[in-house]
């Protein structure tokens, strides 16, 4: 008897751990803890429960059929990511409290039968570029767009987004999607209050579409099949292909209309007739809208609804396809209400309201894709350019040059200001390239697997010189490349490292940052037809940033102060071997330029916890700060004249190069 109860002991143990096996658990989770920490639990508990007498014989039967059900579970799980990962739909969201919200870090390729998209998310669960490092996050921003998946644009490339598009008109502010595909208003107001508000807009875009966003209004908490089409790729695959899978009647989405009389009665805006459930979506939604209002005020920002059309307020096509398959008469329909009552709320409320209703209906190109419900590039850019002349007079602060974001930096200006030379980057290469001033035409002169910055042309445009290698290791050189004789050669000695050179007016010197493993970086000057260093401003602290003066008599350059830790301009005079401080401020200076007439000089200051550009009057000595934004300015340039001005900025998870006017007066 005692050998059958031990032998019955051991059996338990072997069932178990058959159900709960280590191995297949670390296949399916891929952490160690969690594969050993699970059977151990199950094991203990399930020991505990076979020791139990026997009048618990239901609740043994019940543990270990459980036990089993979640055993068949998991390992369904497990064989259908193994054996089938092509049928796999990746999970794109994260759960949150009362909301969800994109998830970090995606790099997604989209294929269906209407569009092909590249859908990528920074370390947030923001939309970004395809070459943007999905580690940098966003601190701040200028403008937000919150909405559903109409907002989150999926379906389009991130330069074809309205919310990149809008870049364009107004490139001194950081724009932020924060579109959620599926989102409720109630989901997008509580990612206002848990997320949102941190990034502190200034304005906030709500995006409400006629298509679904005025039925089934309410604040919902994540339930059970929320959490499993989160973590189980298996039941995503079943509830996308077999349970929640719809029939199209008419082989595309047509929300708001539905095919019987009720539920267009409950949940068509469209539809005259209404009903208590009607109401209450309508009520709910105000008081959301209101709720957003108040919230967004509280911080200090600007509240705007942007209210998109459904298709078949776009398309009688589309509306008669509906009213024949649904055998909805059209008298029972009001096709622009839900226009008018959300101008009426946006008046009661005392918020302003973008409707893109006639530029949707008026556009010559439909909006829309036919099949999937969602806007195609044409959309996107209606919503931009609707948007952007309702702001005009914020618009255009900046001239925006380049064609995307490819970390296009370090402008320099030649040929009296028609042609810019400037570092760029592809996929695979770093690039140095040209281009006209509105950069619609662009050529590539080097490029490199090394990382190629800081390019500039001799005043004759027969030599190049550049800086290569690994900035963040601080293991560069400085190349100078003869179009001549089409030969290239190293400037700095060896065993040392260099950057940032710029020529002399004349053409016959370089000046460039200077440094060995063991010293910190000074201003070494360079003879081109000697071949030769001729001496280095050597300091304890280091030394960056050289330009000469228009008359070649001065090198400026920028150094560290030692108390402050900040950096300042100094001067060298090249006949006397004196120095000088030209500027001190209580920021970090860098990028210096010095302007065609020698009177004045531009700079990036590091003043209000970000990069702005400053102008220096060296003869009056006074400082004016050019830029004041959320972004980063930096490598500024001028161009034929001192009021022409050039530069490198960082706005997000937009980028590039930029023109402004100024206006030197006091």
């Amino acid at each position: 008897m005692q050998n059958l109860k031990e032998k019955n002991w051991s059996s338990i143990i072997v069932i178990i751990l058959l159900l709960w096996n280590p191995i297949t658990l670390l296949l399916l989770f891929k952490n160690y803890v969690i594969a050993f920490f699970i059977p151990a639990i199950i094991l203990s508990t399930g020991l505990y429960i076979y020791s139990l007498n026997d009048k618990y014989l239901r609740i043994k039967v019940w543990a270990f059929n459980i036990c089993a059900i979640l055993s068949i579970a998991y390992h369904a799980e497990l064989i259908f990511i193994n054996v089938f990962p092509e049928k796999n739909i990746p999970n794109l969201y994260q759960i949150h409290d009362k909301y969800y919200f994109n998830k970090p870090n995606l790099n997604r390729n989209f294929n269906d039968d209407e569009y092909v998209s590249l859908y990528k998310t920074n370390c947030q669960g923001y939309r970004i570029d395809r070459l943007s490092n999905a580690n940098d996050s966003i601190k701040y921003c200028d403008w937000m767009f919150i909405g559903d998946s109409y907002t989150q644009g999926a379906q389009v490339d991130y330069p074809d987004l309205f919310s990149s598009l809008l870049y364009r008109y107004f490139p001194d502010k950081i724009i932020v999607n924060a579109g959620i595909s599926g989102a409720g208003l109630y989901d997008e107001l509580n990612y206002y209050k848990d997320m949102g508000h941190l990034l502190k807009p200034k304005r906030v875009f709500l995006q409400i579409g006629v298509f679904n966003d005025f039925f089934n209004v309410e604040e919902k908490n994540a339930s059970f099949q929320d959490w499993l089409m989160c973590y189980s790729d298996l039941f995503r695959y079943l509830e996308f292909n077999l349970i929640g899978k719809e029939d199209l009647s008419l082989k595309r989405w047509t929300e708001p209309f539905f095919a019987n009389i009720q539920k267009n009665t409950d949940y068509n805006i469209l539809y005259k007739k209404t009903s208590p459930q009607k109401e209450k979506d309508k009520t709910s939604l105000y008081q959301c809208i209101k709720e957003f209002n108040q919230c967004i005020k509280q911080n200090g920002g600007e509240l705007v609804l942007l209210l998109i059309p459904s298709k078949e307020q776009v398309s009688d096509e589309m509306l008669d396809e509906v009213v024949c398959k649904y055998n909805i008469q059209k008298s029972d329909l009001d096709m622009t209400y839900p226009n008018r009552w959300i101008q009426d709320l946006a008046n009661k409320i005392g918020i302003k309201l973008i409707d893109l209703y006639d530029d949707f209906r008026t556009s010559k190109d439909f909006p829309f894709f036919y099949i999937d419900e969602h806007m195609n590039y044409v959309g996107h850019h209606l919503i931009a350019k609707r948007v952007s002349s309702y702001f005009l007079n914020e618009a255009f602060n900046y001239n925006y040059l380049s064609q995307g974001n490819t970390f296009d930096r370090y402008p320099t200006i030649y040929d009296e200001s028609r042609k810019i030379l400037y570092q760029s980057q592809d996929e695979h290469l770093h690039q140095i390239c040209t281009a006209n001033q509105d950069f619609s035409k662009n050529e590539i002169v080097w490029r490199s697997l090394n990382e190629l910055i800081h390019p500039v042309y001799s005043p004759d445009k027969t030599m190049l010189a550049f800086t290569e290698g690994n900035q963040e290791k601080g293991c560069t050189d400085v190349i100078l490349y003869n179009f001549i004789t089409e030969h290239s050669l190293k400037i700095n000695a060896p065993s040392t490292y260099g950057a940032i050179p710029t020529f002399s007016h004349t053409g016959d010197l370089i000046a460039y940052a200077n440094w060995d493993k063991s010293s910190v970086p000074g201003i070494s000057v360079y003879d081109i037809k000697q071949n030769k260093i001729l001496f280095t401003i050597k300091h304890k602290e280091e030394c960056w940033r050289p330009v000469f003066s228009v008359d070649d008599e001065t090198i400026y350059f920028i150094q560290k102060d030692r108390q402050s830790d900040k950096f300042k301009i100094k001067s060298y005079n090249l006949k006397s071997h004196k120095e000088s401080i030209l500027l001190k401020t209580d920021y970090d200076i860098w990028d210096i330029a010095i302007s065609p007439s020698g009177k004045y000089m531009l700079y990036a200051g590091y003043k209000n916890q970000n990069w702005d550009i400053f102008i220096y009057d060296i003869l009056q000595q006074k400082e004016k700060q050019i830029t004041d934004t959320l972004g980063d300015e930096w490598d500024p340039v001028f161009g034929a004249d001192d009021s022409d001005i050039w530069f490198a900025g960082v706005f997000g998870i937009n980028n590039g190069i930029y023109h402004k006017k100024i206006d030197l007066c006091p």
